[in-house]
């Protein structure tokens, strides 16, 4: 596999490598080859589906019972879609020197830091993803299915990576979960605009349905506020592929203060990935990694809860929303 080609400069590369040393492991399971990653689609998969053939005897995954019968059909859907089992082949690629376990289990709050042990997938998370998504379309355009989709997604990969910024021993400068975010939010880039745009579009809605009032010592939270990580996930959709995701600077949903600087985050992730990350990659089973559909087009696409239960949070309308889908383009967008 070639390289991913940096284009950050001797004399700007310093300003935040270290920075990038940490988030440019979100291309141990994701680098492309001759260019930077989203400024192509992913390979075709050939007829017989390469996943078949990936597998990590590192990661072990379960899905443990709830006690909460609420709980319960959340629970049965998660084993007939066996999303562990996918992210267990998506790992193919990275060699864990310890053994990494990824649960689904009731957790007794929406979300438990990672605590150097099992990577726990909350089921009150899951459910809450469930019962802020709207019930069909969202006045911004974004279906049911994309925004369960996109924030599952989400919180899988952020949860992971966490547990791995363990597992390899990676130093990190700043907050883990801010670390965690870039990787999570940078993975959902390397499949496709149309991937990126269910993933990436659905964690913004779910970010902005949570509304959440950050109040004195909130802010001592180890996470960012959810405004903030809005910003930092379109921050690496701008900067990784300016024209899929140029309607956020389009509509000023993501300020170009900060827009003028993503397309060097981004690069700094490529930079940080070749000095210092490829010797955990195997290049054979990332090529069959990137040549794999992992999103289905009914991924979902789950009942809403009853009117009574939904209605208790309702759904963003602004039009600002950094969730919106991106602008039909007119007759006169395109004479410009």
């Amino acid at each position: 596999m070639l390289f991913l080609h940096s284009t950050v400069t001797a004399s700007s590369a310093p300003r935040r490598v270290a920075v990038a040393a940490v988030l440019g492991l979100a291309l141990v399971l994701s680098a492309g080859a001759g260019t930077p990653a989203l400024a192509q689609d992913p390979p075709q998969a050939p007829a017989q589906d390469p996943a078949q053939d990936l597998d990590n005897s590192q990661v072990d995954i379960a899905y443990l019972p709830p006690t909460n019968p609420d709980f319960q059909p959340l629970y049965e859907r998660l084993k007939a879609r066996a999303p562990l089992e996918e992210l267990r082949q998506f790992l193919a690629p990275l060699r864990l020197p310890h053994k990494l376990l990824v649960q689904t289990g009731e957790c007794g709050a929406t979300y438990v830091p990672y605590a150097y042990g099992p990577v726990t997938i909350c089921y009150e998370y899951l459910d809450q993803i469930e019962r802020l998504a709207p019930v069909d379309v969202s006045a911004d355009g974004v279906t049911r299915a994309n925004a369960i989709a996109g924030a599952f997604v989400q919180v899988a990969l952020h949860q992971v990576a966490d547990a791995v910024f363990n597992n390899l021993q990676i130093p990190i400068w700043g907050r883990e979960e801010d670390a965690a975010d870039k990787l999570a939010g940078f993975i959902m880039m390397q499949f496709g605009t149309d991937v990126a745009l269910r993933t990436l579009t659905g964690t913004d809605y779910f970010f902005e349905a949570s509304d959440h009032t950050w109040t004195g010592v909130d802010f001592s939270d180890e996470r960012s506020t959810e405004d903030q990580r809005f910003y930092n996930y379109l921050c690496v959709a701008y900067g990784g592929d300016p024209k899929t995701f140029g309607y956020v600077v389009q509509k000023n949903i993501l300020p170009s203060s900060r827009a003028s600087d993503c397309a060097l985050e981004y690069a700094e992730l490529t930079y940080a990935f070749n000095t210092t990350l490829m010797p955990y990659v195997d290049p054979v089973l990332l090529a069959k990694v990137r040549a794999t559909s992992w999103l289905r087009p009914d991924d979902g696409q789950y009942p809403a809860p009853a009117p009574a239960v939904s209605s208790a949070t309702p759904a963003p309308t602004s039009a600002q929303s950094a969730s919106s889908a991106p602008p039909e383009e007119s007759a006169d967008d395109a004479q410009h």
